[in-house]
């Protein structure tokens, strides 16, 4: 029987530098961990390029499970993968700093790596890629070649908008994901979008896509994994922000994330509501092009304490944050399929959201819907979520009796797609 090999390079790249995982990373560890509960260890396999090895390598996936948590494992993660820990700027107090680089010493020392071994593909194998490889010639080289031998590489696609709207990546990446999807025909068999978007754009930007190479949509889950429920260590300062309404917002600080005009908003709010306003609580890491959004919130005192950061949250404190907040709102510009707004749902939370994009396809009936580009209906629309609280119940009520996709749904039916 044939064996999925799951690409691991994203993960070993991002645990060296990050103690925890968003986005993409948050994506795979999902996929894999489900994949590997249903079919095995022995089914599914990991394959990656080693970043210090410098080379590929086979990797035992049996430690992985649905429930896996990266925040908790990422010191066994490293040290049996046999990476360094090169996460800079955990701590500013030199003996924490300390103490961080002599953990890394250990790490370093301790490393074995004997979870890793030469891949053992068969040409029947599958190959699972759920993330873009930049600047990897030799791990592209080495797909290439597994797929001359018989085998098929799946790649997945999360979104192409470094080419579709340019102005809303980092400068340079239009450049750099036009020549990863120049370099796909000589590796990929097929391609897994995320959305029906997605597959849209793809073969916009992409005209092999649907035509020589085939396009499968595989649309992710609505399930938060990584509750606060088996009393994981929650911040102080994430735990007082439940002490007054708020309203979340989740996802990287950025441009495309749209935090600038939401703030905006939430400054014309605090004019039409006054003290009843909940304050707006943005949960993310910094990105790019943030310098306006921060320059605002100092200029005025975070609005006057209606806007608070929580700054890289675990797992476990962004499910104590949807547990806890009014409601969320995700104005982003643009996405291939938008996690929080899943996210939301999945605790019984209304969302306010885009309708640009897949936006709609993660909401459908269940999510409030905005212009972007237009503060005055968001203000409208936010403004009657914070004063009707009959609203909120209503759409909490038809969200609770919803069916919403769990991660072993997406995983099965990427399962279905590479059998």
């Amino acid at each position: 029987m044939s064996r999925i090999f799951c690409d691991m390079t994203t993960i070993l790249a991002h645990a060296r530098k990050h103690a925890t995982v968003t986005g993409i990373q948050r994506v795979v560890l999902r996929v894999v961990g489900h994949l590997v509960a249903i079919h095995g260890p022995g089914a599914v396999r990991g394959i990656a390029w080693h970043p210090k090895l410098r080379r590929v390598v086979e990797i035992d996936l049996s430690f992985i499970g649905p429930d896996y948590r990266f925040e908790t494992h990422r010191n066994d993660f490293l040290r049996d993968m046999a990476l360094p820990d090169d996460a800079d700027g955990q701590s500013r107090a030199p003996l924490r700093r300390l103490g961080a680089r002599i953990e890394r010493l250990r790490l370093r020392t301790s490393a074995t790596g004997e979870g890793l071994s030469t891949p053992s593909l068969q040409p029947d194998d599958r190959i699972l890629v759920m993330a873009p490889n930049f600047r990897n010639e030799p791990y592209i080289a080495y797909l290439a070649a597994r797929k001359t031998a018989g085998n098929r590489v799946f790649q997945m696609i999360h979104d192409v908008i470094p080419l579709l709207k340019p102005w809303l990546a980092k400068p340079g990446h239009d450049i750099e994901f036009r020549k990863f999807l120049d370099r796909t025909p000589d590796y990929v068999s097929d391609f897994l979008c995320v959305s029906n978007q997605t597959e849209a754009d793809l073969r916009l930007v992409m005209p092999a896509a649907g035509r020589d190479i085939p396009t499968h949509v595989v649309p992710e889950a609505h399930e938060f994994m990584g509750d606060a429920e088996d009393e994981a260590p929650i911040a102080h300062a994430i735990r007082v922000l439940a002490e007054h309404p708020f309203v979340l917002c989740v996802g990287t600080i950025e441009v495309r994330k749209n935090t600038l005009a939401l703030c905006k908003v939430w400054a014309q709010l605090r004019q039409d509501i006054g003290i009843g306003l909940p304050r707006l609580v943005l949960a993310g890491q910094r990105g790019w092009l943030t310098e306006d959004v921060f320059d605002l919130l100092r200029a005025t005192g975070n609005l006057g304490g209606y806007v608070a950061v929580a700054e890289r949250p675990s797992d476990a404190e962004l499910a104590f944050l949807y547990r806890n907040c009014r409601f969320t709102v995700f104005p982003s510009l643009y996405e291939g399929w938008g996690l929080p707004i899943g996210e939301s749902l999945w605790f019984g939370k209304l969302c306010i959201a885009s309708k640009t994009s897949s936006m709609p396809e993660v909401g459908g009936d269940l999510a409030d819907y905005v212009d972007p580009y237009d503060l005055e209906d968001m203000r409208r629309v936010i403004g009657r979520a914070v004063g009707d609280r009959d609203h909120i119940q209503d759409r909490e009520l038809a969200i609770s009796a919803a069916s919403l996709r769990t991660w072993t749904d997406a995983a099965e039916d990427i399962y279905q797609v590479l059998s």
